[in-house]
């Protein structure tokens, strides 16, 4: 238990993409069922705030590749929280303004 954990690694990526666009990529390595997840995206800008929540088991390296259409100004966060094996790995959290 304690090896996989060990070679477990977690990959969040926010990137700006064309204007009022961002990207959220979600990737692990190895893919396994033994690792599971839950992604918390939140916005905050002129059109408000919204908040969405993603988990499940990472069957494949990335489970989570999002394109999102965001106004000018807008602040996106993502919160990464992971286990593997049961076990709670460090949460990754990762932001930008657009």
């Amino acid at each position: 238990m304690l090896l996989a954990a060990l070679l477990a690694s977690a990959s969040l990526q926010l990137q700006p993409q064309a204007p009022g666009q961002a990207s959220v990529s979600l990737c692990f390595e190895p893919a396994s069922s033994a690792i599971r997840y839950e992604l918390l995206v939140t916005t905050q800008g002129p059109a408000g705030s919204s908040q969405s929540r993603q988990k499940g088991a990472a069957e494949r390296n990335c489970p989570v590749r999002n394109t999102l259409r965001l106004a000018p100004g807008t602040r996106l966060e993502a919160r990464l929280r992971w286990w593997v094996e049961g076990v709670e790995q460090v949460a990754v959290v990762r932001a930008i303004g657009l």
